[in-house]
């Protein structure tokens, strides 16, 4: 009877496994002995298929690798590098690049080459080695810096910027300076042969190529920046925080601007590998679509003027304190808020006034300035009884350019109107609290307009105060009860933007300024002087009825021309000495309203005109 199937296969199977069982075994056995004996032979010695420097480093021990590592850095580091570019040949060594080789770990990674992972990875590595060879780099580090002076160094006799186009605002007009094209070396090539050669250790010259480079900007595309340059030119950009303004007009506009392609902050690089990241130069691709020009701000410019703001900006927060002495209050620090200027936003709000995007259709911008601001408390009860709680008016002038003796007399009329107490109904006379200004007051003399002549009198410089006082009683918004224009327009109070007519001049006895105040509470004036701003600052201090008041911009027409200078002779001067103590000054009519609403109603409207003479410049010519 025949045997089942299973039978034959089972039978089958057990005479396979007899047969070969031996021959299994005697092969695993014969490959653990070679990996035993392979081991045990390259234990300190490196292992078939490593390679430095184009050689085989199989079966060397650790002082053999030493010195052939050692010779074969050493020849390569005395051998100059040589770049060819063109015609030129440049010579270089690894030290001048900054390379530094680490021989040491060289000889640590080849020792160690094919021992590391697990049992099975290296036995794997080991049969494969022989059959697959690996170079080992030397181990090395780049002192960045050093390798692009040197580079930058050598290549600098061929290389040549290329010049974007941009726009000149230094003359009168603006113009576009054309873009000129340059030469340059094509750097990432040297160094990614470079890398090869330091790799193998070989002294193979390196071939590169000068690239003609093409600049970003052309002509044609910086047209569009010359247009919003030359429309920036007839413009004024104020910048606004409460009372104070700063201006930005022509010139000094222009001044801050600079130029750059659209999308770019700097060079454009791209990043080669060196063992660690370094950056070389690349070019525009002559299928790229160049890009616009761009107007942008003076980091340095800009910084220094938004420093300029923040300083007259800042304040810290302060408490109300009130003491009097002799019917007249001799310390007050009125309450006053904390502010600090936010600068980053305040940049970003003057680039997108410049930007080319922005296009708005008017002459005159306004920014509100960006302040953040941290109420004060009111804890003196005193403060509190006469209600002397809050500012409610201010104004502001600049004395720049003032002689020491103008500025000495601004400080004392001042000191004179600073901490004044006027009642509810009463009124504030310029000329009771600081007149007769005369040497008796203390007064210096200083340069002041007499009979339509420049000439040396006591108290030079106190209209200063009294437009100042002027300007905090129109933003209050009290009753204007006397007020005289100077006779012709005086520089200083036109300083920083305000417009020719927000002035007040004094004459003791005759001329005076005079306010009410229509108020239920007392109010308190308070005269500050800012040296290191040149600013004279008047606070008036009270409690606020709810009045909104508005003071327009002064409207100036009628301009006429200043007559030839005047030269005066003066024996207080040295004989031949010319000195200028008055500047021409145009002739005009100005007119500015005060509209002052309580409740909803209107109760001041008020135009205050003035009428400019034209003013000669003067000169005083010494006869002594």
């Amino acid at each position: 009877m025949p045997k089942p199937k299973q039978e034959v296969v089972s039978a089958l199977r057990f005479r396979f496994l007899r047969k070969y069982k031996f021959s299994l075994l005697t092969a695993i056995f014969v490959i653990f002995t070679f990996f035993v004996i392979y081991n045990q032979y390259y234990a300190n010695k490196i292992v078939p298929g490593v390679y430095f420097a184009g050689k085989s480093m199989m079966g060397m021990d650790q002082q053999q690798t030493q010195i052939f590592v050692g010779n074969s850095i050493d020849n390569f580091e005395n051998t100059p590098l040589v770049i060819n570019v063109g015609e030129k040949s440049l010579s270089m060594t690894t030290s001048d690049l900054g390379i530094s080789f680490d021989k040491e770990k060289t000889v640590a990674e080849l020792m160690a080459y094919g021992r590391h992972g697990k049992p099975f990875e290296m036995f794997t590595q080991r049969v494969i080695l022989p059959f697959k060879s690996a170079n080992v780099a030397p181990a090395y580090s780049v002192d960045y810096y050093l390798f692009s002076k040197t580079l930058d160094l050598k290549l600098s006799a061929i290389q040549k910027p290329a010049v974007d186009a941009t726009i000149d605002v230094s003359g009168s007009t603006p113009i576009i300076v054309n873009e000129t094209p340059g030469k340059a070396v094509d750097e990432s090539l040297v160094v990614r042969n470079l890398k090869a050669d330091i790799a193998n250790l070989s002294y193979f010259p390196i071939d590169t190529e000068v690239i003609d480079i093409q600049p970003l900007v052309t002509r044609e595309q910086a047209k569009k920046a010359l247009e919003k340059v030359k429309d920036l030119n007839d413009r004024n950009i104020s910048l606004v925080f409460g009372y104070d303004k700063w201006t930005l007009t022509g010139n000094n506009l222009l001044s801050i601007l600079q130029f750059q392609p659209v999308g770019y902050e700097g060079e454009n690089f791209v990043s080669i590998n060196l063992g660690d990241p370094v950056n070389i130069r690349t070019f525009r691709s002559k299928s790229v679509i160049p890009p616009e020009l761009d107007l942008s701000l003076n980091q340095k410019k800009v910084d220094e003027f938004v420093g300029d703001i923040a300083l007259a900006v800042n304040k810290p927060t302060v408490n109300a304190t009130l003491k009097f002495e002799n019917g007249k209050i001799s310390q007050f620090q009125p309450a006053q808020d904390g502010q600090v200027l936010d600068v980053a936003k305040t940049k970003q709000l003057m680039l997108s006034k410049v930007s080319i995007d922005n296009v708005e259709d008017v002459k005159n911008i306004k920014i509100d300035l960006p302040v953040r601001v941290t109420k004060a408390e009111i804890a003196n009860p005193e403060v509190n009884t006469l209600g002397i709680k809050e500012l409610i008016g201010r104004g502001v002038s600049y004395y720049a350019g003032s002689i020491p003796n103008r500025i000495f007399n601004i400080g004392l009329g001042a000191s004179l109107v600073s901490g004044t107490l006027v009642p509810p109904g009463e009124v504030f006379s310029f000329d009771k609290l600081v007149g007769p200004v005369s040497a008796a007051q203390g007064f210096k003399q200083a340069y002041v307009i007499s009979s339509g002549r420049t000439v040396l009198d006591d108290g030079g410089g106190i209209c200063q105060v009294s437009t100042t006082v002027f300007r905090a009683a129109l933003n209050a918004g009290f009753p204007i009860l006397e007020r005289t224009a100077h006779a012709y327009r005086v520089g200083y109070y036109e300083q920083h933007g305000f417009g020719a007519g927000l002035d007040a001049t004094i004459w003791s006895p005759s001329v005076d300024l005079k306010f009410k105040n229509d108020t239920d509470h007392h109010i308190l004036v308070q005269a500050v002087m800012d040296p290191a701003n040149t600013k004279l600052e008047v606070d008036i201090y009270g409690t606020s009825d709810g009045r909104r008041v508005e003071v327009s911009d002064p409207v100036v027409t009628s301009q006429t021309a200043p007559p030839p200078p005047l030269y005066q002779d003066d024996p207080t001067l040295p004989k031949g000495t010319v000195k200028q103590v008055d500047f021409a000054a145009w002739g005009a009519k100005s007119v500015f309203t005060q509209k002052v609403y309580k409740g909803g109603q209107i109760v001041i409207d008020k135009a205050f005109y003035s009428n400019f003479k034209p003013w000669q410049a003067v000169f005083l010519v010494g006869t002594s």
